[in-house]
């Protein structure tokens, strides 16, 4: 039986499957399990076995598998879902039984959902088919629905041109937008994520066109000569053990669903590998069972949060599973939800839309124009950082047009406002990919950054946090949970693909300290803890600045005062975060973290972060965060103790503290004229 079993068309849309089953297996049947992906809200989708009565699913009807049910289950975040549902004594039979799977109706946004997989289930949980019934359809084996060349240009054509209509519900309006608007503007999204011909067609009709011209378009994406490694269902950039070792342009498939792990703490054997021996599995296979978490607290040491190593977040895997392809997906084209306010925006111009002689003599070079003078290895290409940071810039004036302070959200708003940002994502990858700039990370900022990386701010910004969409009913998918959870989904998305790495330069491109902060907001929606990602942000924010750059460079150098600080592993309010962890595992993680922020502070005199006559750039840490950054750690002493910490550290940093707070004291007598400038008086020599 081929995998995945897609249920996409019409409303009512149903779509059969059989087996056979002998008699003692169909006795034990208590439960049917599925994975499903694209169940977007409750009763999209119903069940039916056999003759049995048609069983809506929903959050009611079905058990969600962790973590899934804590991110909302059917109406949340995640786009597939492992679930299982429950089924009479007798629903199934011996010999032939039949599974049919329908597709209720459109919300006006889905078309449908595919099954990934499925299987009977006893009562104690043991899957009944074997796995040699099943077999994943291949796309290489798949062809054009119609593979004349008139076919396929007709087809590009109608990509590129078609009139197209908002949804498949009645009285539907048409919209400006036409497919390569929303999508990859060649079409390459759909190739590179493997995009069935059925579901191609599908979406064509969703949108008002013929099965025939929905064809065309199937031919035209599958003709396209281009790198397919990616499945509508495994989130892009998804990080996993092995996936650098794949080429760079299978990067943005991810490592897969397999990667998203149960739970969050089975991550720390992964970040711990990463300063041994490593791993050398490949990232199509799945996790082994995590070894015991209190056995690894003697492979925990300061090194794992040197401030001058290189933490690589793309091969840790996560517990979070990131947003699939269809997420990132504008619902609403920036033209559509702003009319020429858009059309003529420098914002659109920088991507390469019409201009107005105002927006020709503001805007600078497009990326576009940039990568296309840089298409020789040897030339350079540093130039179009700065072109993604205008546009950037672009897109937060433009909408300052119309959400300030004082807006009033609504759903309909959210969506125009998210939607304009998800469409630069798109567009930020369409030019990666087409201009291959996902390698060349050495070539944009240096031999010290990573060689895969982005240049540029952009899956940050998509989060709704940085539009100030409220959590909610005018939150992004109607509530605080689903808000939150695309906002620590960005966010990470951030650190896999441009962290940084020893290149920061003040907030930019992370700030680590509202980034790690926001940790916080989702566990209140979750109840979920995830310390092994939460320690990878703050290793990778301890790994931001530039090895070779003390405290005295203000925007690029060490700057402990401004960062976050070991004191996260011992504040209160992060307790619940760690809970997952043994006390051997936290007090070595707290000890090793601790250490090494004080190891990397000593290599640098005290001269170097208070210099005499030089007042530093000024900075106090939101109001909320402002125990776990800021400074003055050593006043947490005691609470190190508590926690375990060997108490010639402890010492350490007391000893450290107090030279600090002497010195930072004399500043303060030059600030105000009661020593010399660039000396230091007799008074302050006595100390008093």
């Amino acid at each position: 039986m081929l995998l995945p079993i897609e249920v996409l068309s019409a409303n009512g849309t149903t779509v059969s499957r059989t087996v056979a089953l002998q008699a003692g297996q169909a006795e034990s049947v208590g439960s049917l399990w599925l994975q499903i992906h694209g169940l977007r809200y409750a009763d999209q989708a119903s069940v039916q076995i056999n003759t049995s009565a048609w069983i809506p699913l929903n959050n009611n009807t079905v058990t969600i598998a962790e973590p899934g049910r804590s991110f909302g289950g059917i109406g949340g975040g995640f786009a597939t879902l492992v679930m299982t549902l429950p089924l009479p004594k007798g629903t199934v039979a011996g010999g032939a039984n039949t599974i049919r799977l329908r597709f209720n109706q459109t919300d006006g946004v889905v078309s449908g959902y595919r099954v990934l997989a499925w299987n009977f289930l006893t009562s104690e949980g043991t899957k009944i088919l074997p796995p040699d019934e099943f077999a994943e359809d291949a796309p290489e084996t798949w062809t054009p629905p119609l593979p004349d060349e008139a076919s396929i240009l007709a087809g590009r054509e109608l990509w590129r041109t078609a009139s197209l209509m908002e949804s498949s519900l009645p009285n539907s309006p048409r919209i400006q937008a036409h497919c390569a608007d929303c999508h990859a503007h060649d079409g390459r999204d759909l190739k590179y994520f493997n995009f069935s011909n059925g579901s191609i067609v599908a979406r064509s009709r969703f949108h008002g066109l013929s099965t025939v011209e929905g064809e065309q378009i199937a031919s035209y994406i599958r003709s396209l000569p281009l790198p397919n490694p990616g499945r509508p269902w495994n989130p892009p950039y998804q990080p996993g053990p092995g996936l650098d070792e794949q080429p760079i342009s299978n990067w943005a498939a991810g490592a897969g669903l397999a990667w998203v792990l149960d739970q969050d703490a089975d991550a720390l054997p992964y970040l711990l590998n990463q300063h041994g021996a490593g791993l050398t599995r490949a990232a199509s296979d799945p996790p082994r069972n995590p070894p015991n978490l209190r056995d690894l607290a003697g492979r925990i040491t300061p090194d794992i949060f040197r401030p001058d190593g290189n933490l690589n977040p793309r091969q840790i895997p996560i517990a979070l599973q990131l947003p699939d392809w269809s997420q990132w997906l504008p619902r609403v084209h920036p033209k559509d939800a702003w009319g020429t306010a858009f059309t003529q925006s420098e914002f659109a111009a920088l991507y390469g839309g019409e201009t107005t002689p105002e927006s020709k003599r503001k805007i600078g070079a497009k990326p576009r124009t940039v990568l296309a003078a840089a298409q020789t290895p040897d030339h350079n290409i540093r130039p179009v950082v700065a072109t993604f940071a205008q546009w950037s810039e672009a897109r937060r004036a433009f909408l300052r047009r119309f959400v300030n302070a004082k807006t009033e959200w609504s759903p309909a708003l959210t969506n125009k406002v998210y939607s304009t940002q998800l469409w630069q994502l798109v567009k930020t990858w369409e030019i990666m990919q087409e201009s291959r700039l996902e390698g060349r990370g050495r070539d944009l900022f240096g031999l010290t950054a990573d060689s895969r990386t982005w240049c540029n701010t952009i899956p940050a910004e998509t989060a709704p946090s940085a539009a100030h969409i409220p959590d909610g009913l005018a939150g992004v998918g109607g509530n605080a949970l689903t808000n939150e959870y695309f906002t620590a989904s960005w966010y990470e998305l951030q650190i896999v693909l441009n962290s940084g790495n020893h290149q920061h330069r003040d907030r930019y491109p992370v700030d680590w300290v509202y980034l790690i902060g926001r940790f916080q907001d989702l566990y209140v929606q979750t109840h979920r803890p995830e310390p092994s990602r939460l320690l990878v942000a703050v290793i990778k924010a301890l790994q931001s600045t530039d090895p070779h750059l003390g405290p005295d460079d203000f925007s690029q150098g060490w700057r402990p005062d401004q960062n976050i600080d070991p004191r996260i592993m011992i504040d209160p309010a992060w307790a619940p975060t760690f809970k997952p962890f043994s006390v051997e595992v936290h007090q070595a993680l707290t000890a090793s973290l601790l250490a090494a922020w004080m190891d990397k502070n000593l290599q640098y005199p005290l001269a170097k972060y208070l210099p005499f006559g030089v007042l530093p750039h000024s900075y106090t840490p939101p109001r909320t965060y402002g125990h776990i950054s800021g400074g003055k750690v050593w006043e947490a002493a005691q609470q190190f103790r508590s926690a375990g910490v060997d108490a010639k550290l402890v010492r350490r940093l007391q000893q450290w503290g107090m030279a600090f707070t002497d010195r930072a004291g004399r500043l303060q007598y030059e600030r105000y004229g009661l020593g010399t400038k660039g000396q230091v008086s007799s008074r302050e020599r006595k100390g008093t």
